[in-house]
């Protein structure tokens, strides 16, 4: 039987067509700036050191956010091997540190079972933000936030429950003021008051910040942390952190290097004196359609040299619809 080889080629490109709808659309952009409000608060006091370093990962993963209807979005995880953050050469001191605050009103659902509802609302200058998240049917988490900010300050107060009883109630009040146009002092003071024994946590920061660099520190019951951070160009910038802890350890020192391309693509490399080390490589793949629609996929690699000097690869994709 004779093959016609124009219809072969029509059936091929017209599969291939099939898979990239299946792909999510190209967005404005992805931007490697920080964008700074006028006032930061505590737990994004070491926001712009602590995001140069990568978080390298182990294995295979496959990352799907879609949104299915108004305020309800499905995220997927799929993975092979070890894909959790497998190491970090510096340690958070501060409550929901680095964590994001914008978050939109609406639900996130995970295939895993999880659920994260979040809603916010503002009454008198004071943002009211609760969330409340369910692991599974015995585990979840309950966090309200009461935040205020003025002209020179930013403060906010946090309550959270987990699974529902009562001992793992938690209250955490975030102050941070601008002492000048380049200096600013906070503090963080938390407390279960249901739990014994009963062990306050305080802990103090100051940032100073100039256009071209950041230098931030932070002193805990659970040790001591400096951040620096330095702007070289738009698309290259370095950090530094020194980690000292309370239980006798030795103190260790990260350097990280974050390096952004005009093609939408990202490289982190991090190595500390703990001899270990590794990077992250982002990239976006296009795809054209004949009606001129963009679409895109991200590629992620990992590689991670560890104390051992186990040297460990991951791969994975992340999709946004």
């Amino acid at each position: 039987m004779d093959i016609n080889e124009s219809i072969f080629k029509d059936d091929v490109g017209n599969f291939i067509f099939s898979l990239k709808k299946l792909l999510p659309k190209r967005k404005e952009g992805f931007i490697f700036e920080f964008h700074k409000p006028t006032l930061t608060r505590l737990s994004d006091v070491h926001l712009e050191a602590k995001n140069v370093f990568p978080k390298c990962f182990i294995g295979a993963k496959l990352v799907v956010l879609r949104e299915i209807m108004d305020k309800v979005k499905l995220m997927q995880n799929y993975s092979y091997g070890k894909t959790k953050e497998s190491y970090k050469c510096y340690s958070h001191l501060l409550y929901k540190e680095t964590d994001a605050k914008n978050i939109d009103d609406g639900l996130l659902i995970d295939s895993t079972g999880s659920a994260i509802a979040t809603y916010k609302e503002t009454i008198d200058d004071i943002e009211m933000r609760l969330t409340s998240k369910i692991k599974d049917i015995v585990s979840s988490e309950t966090e309200i936030v009461f935040e205020k900010d003025s002209e020179k300050s930013i403060s906010s107060i946090s309550c959270s429950m987990k699974d529902v009883d009562p001992i793992t109630l938690s209250l955490v009040t975030q102050w941070m003021y601008k002492v000048g146009p380049e200096l600013s002092v906070g503090s963080e003071f938390g407390i279960r008051p249901l739990a014994y024994p009963i062990s306050p946590q305080l802990s103090f920061s100051a940032r100073y910040e100039r256009p071209s660099f950041t230098l931030t520190s932070t002193l805990s019951k659970v040790g001591f942390q400096v951040c620096l951070f330095k702007k070289f160009s738009p698309g290259l910038r370095i950090a530094t952190i020194f980690n000292e802890g309370n239980k006798g350890g030795p103190a260790s020192v990260g350097l990280a290097l974050h390096k952004s391309y005009e093609n939408g693509s990202e490289l982190k490399i991090f190595v500390d004196s703990q001899r270990c080390g590794g990077f992250t490589y982002e990239r976006d793949v296009l795809f054209q359609e004949p009606h001129n629609e963009v679409r895109v996929i991200r590629l992620m690699g990992s590689t991670l040299i560890d104390r051992q000097r186990r040297v460990r690869f991951g791969f994975g994709f992340h999709l946004d619809f």
